[in-house]
């Protein structure tokens, strides 16, 4: 583990001025004030991730706003410590703080059950902070958090050089009782946290400086693998390519819940490509091992660890992207809980109505952004006299990451899909049932383009916050209903 002087030395002064100074670099003055909103509970914002932020960014800042930073950079506090077989709970029994014995023992009971989970299903485990809380167990801190509106969150002390290796130890901090949260039980309640926050400590194991949007994606998802009952990440599918198929997946958003949202991208591929080790889906742990940023390990960024290890499946980002966008369309059928839970669908994108007046389309183009999709009702007129459906595609070449599916939904039966063999150019016809006894088809216009140009402004750094040079691609599209 690497750590700079600097770093080392980073102390607790003076008193948290009211706005970043002039001094600050702007980057900078976001990281504080994010982290400040954060902490308050003002936005919807991981801390965990917002605390990363401000710690990347800490030595950017003027003296004055450094000592605000550092603050917010310290660990809590606490008058009492009980260590068990992988954690130290740290505790007060007075304030508002204060924690019952009782609830330091379940707090232990459930941090450990997650981490063994973890590292019975392969993940590498927290890093020891050395003697930081006192051993080099992960230690946890039980404050009011939830006061604040906050569930929990995890921090380093001292993160890794932005040049290698990227791996950090990690402290995490938990709601001192879970009782301002009605949705659930309060066990309910800490038991999703442990498993998002400890997540994230053991990410720090792996990437600390991780694409934001997956870290967050990913720990959304181990929520529901350790606490299969608890749901409580179904409040996110609003905001998920479920809902907003036309939004990049790869968008983080400082105020907003879409990178949580993005979970469901995670359950689909697990829930599609085998594999299981300890109760949980090996290909998760696949992705972290290609991210992993260690050293001499692979290192690489999110949706490029996804690729890889797509290929490594047999398969190809392009074709998963487009399977998915058609899947979300009903995803009653398509996922093992979407129809219990009542998963979202999003309206079609766009609606063509043939009838004896208009049996064919016309060409007309949509536009869709990188890591998002568009998907075309077409429906016809029941006594119009036409049997069969011509879809021709003039999409971006397939190196731009097009894909298109096309799915027939008929008056009884399942519906037939049919994945589009699209030429290098991007260029399709297929020829479908249209009967009687179809109600629509929709096609489904893919967008797997992940041709990034990061490093070249602030904070653009992995996939460049959700910004791609395949965004806006014109997808061409006409349908004609035939004899």
């Amino acid at each position: 583990m690497c750590a700079t002087v600097a770093a080392v030395l980073w102390g607790l002064v003076g008193p948290v001025p009211a706005q970043a100074t002039p001094e600050s670099r702007p980057a900078a003055a976001r990281a504080l004030a994010g982290a400040r909103a954060a902490l308050s509970g003002a936005t919807h914002r991981d801390v965990t991730l917002a605390l990363r932020d401000l710690r990347r960014h800490r030595d950017e800042l003027s003296s004055a706003d450094r000592a605000g930073a550092d603050r917010l950079l310290t660990r809590p506090s606490a008058t009492h410590a009980k260590c068990f077989t992988l954690v130290c709970v740290h505790w007060s029994t007075t304030g508002t703080g204060k924690a019952s014995s009782a609830y330091v023992e379940q707090v232990a009971k459930t941090a450990e059950h997650v981490l063994a989970t973890y590292v019975a299903a392969g993940y590498r485990a927290p890093e020891s902070d050395g003697l930081r809380g006192g051993s080099g167990l992960l230690d946890i801190y039980l404050q009011d958090l939830g006061g604040r509106g906050l569930y929990g969150y995890c921090d380093t002390d001292v993160p890794p050089p932005a040049d290698g290796p990227n791996d950090a130890w990690a402290y995490c901090a938990f709601d001192n009782d879970y009782a301002e949260f009605p949705t659930h039980s309060p066990l309910a309640n800490l038991q999703v946290t442990a498993a998002h926050e400890l997540f994230h400590a053991v990410q720090f194991a792996y990437d600390y400086y991780e694409d934001a949007w997956f870290m967050e994606a990913t720990a959304t998802w181990a929520e529901d693998e350790v606490y299969d009952d608890v749901d409580d990440n179904l409040q996110y599918l609003a905001e998920s390519p479920l809902a907003q198929p036309a939004k990049p997946m790869d968008h983080f958003e400082s105020v907003g819940m879409r990178q949580y949202g993005d979970w469901i991208f995670f359950r689909y591929l697990t829930e599609n490509l085998g594999g299981r080790k300890g109760g949980l889906p090996t290909l998760m742990r696949e992705l972290w091992e290609r991210v992993d940023g260690s050293k001499g390990a692979p290192d690489d960024y999110s949706i490029a660890a996804v690729d890889h290890v797509l290929k490594e499946r047999g398969t190809t980002l392009r074709d998963v992207w487009a399977a998915f966008g058609d899947a979300n369309r009903r995803p009653g059928r398509t996922y093992d809980e979407g129809a219990a839970n009542a998963y979202p669908v999003a309206r079609p994108a766009a609606t063509v109505a043939l009838s004896a007046d208009r049996l064919d389309s016309a060409w007309t183009t949509r536009r869709v952004d990188h890591l998002a999709s568009a998907t075309i009702r077409i429906t016809r007129d029941p006594a119009t006299a036409r049997r069969h459906l011509r879809v021709r595609l003039d999409l971006p070449a397939t190196r731009r990451g097009s894909g298109a599916v096309v799915t027939v939904y008929r008056t009884e039966g399942r519906p037939v899909t049919t994945p589009v063999a699209l030429s290098r150019d991007g260029d399709a016809s297929v020829r479908l049932a249209f009967g009687r006894d179809v109600r629509y088809a929709e096609v489904t216009l893919a967008n797997a383009g992940v041709a990034y140009k990061c490093w070249r402004a602030v904070d653009t750094g992995y996939s460049c916050r959700g910004r791609s040079e395949d965004d806006d691609l014109p997808m061409r599209f006409r349908a004609t209903a035939l004899r």
